[in-house]
């Protein structure tokens, strides 16, 4: 048989040890302290953020401003400066040397004109025969750095010994 189990209700319960009422102080007080820390840090974290926040929007409405449109005086500034920007920038070594450089000597210049908006230059020259007037023309078609030499225009010179003929060509030149 078993023996008789005896549960008494009433009895008065057992206190707990005095160093686990004290751990258990100590455990409550730190995770108090804790939770004040980590609320600080959170804001902090916060304002730190809106400081981040407000120095990028400070930054991109410095870099992408409003640009003014420009006044007539800086367009005119503009174009200037850019029509003596293509007027530096010709290729005039190598055009007078393909202009100049025609192995035949029966073509005489007589003047060169040029328009660096259009990439133009013409040339106003004297050749000693309608053939030799035809070659130069071939051969300033030929060359690398200028295209579309064009003859706009010649005149037959009877009165002149030898007949020569004066013409213009208009050639575009080749931008590098």
């Amino acid at each position: 048989m078993m023996p008789r189990l005896h549960i008494d209700f009433g009895r008065r319960r057992l206190q707990g040890a005095p160093a686990g009422m004290v751990l258990l102080c100590v455990a409550s007080l730190l995770l108090l302290v804790s939770g004040e820390r980590l609320w600080h840090a959170y804001d902090e974290s916060d304002r730190v953020q809106a400081q981040q926040d407000a120095q990028r929007r400070r930054l991109f409405a410095e870099s992408h401003s409003a640009k003014t449109p420009p006044t007539p005086a800086t367009r005119l500034a503009e174009n200037q400066s850019l029509a003596v920007l293509r007027e530096l920038t010709v290729p005039w070594q190598d055009l007078l040397s393909i202009v100049e450089d025609y192995p035949d000597h029966d073509v005489a210049l007589i003047g060169i004109d040029q328009s660096p908006a259009q990439s133009q230059i013409r040339i106003t020259a004297e050749a000693k025969n309608f053939d030799a007037m035809i070659a130069y023309l071939r051969y300033l078609q030929d060359s690398v750095l200028l295209r579309e030499a064009v003859l706009n225009d010649h005149v037959i010179e009877t009165n002149v010994p030898g007949t020569p003929v004066r013409f213009q060509i208009t050639a575009v030149w080749r931008k590098s």
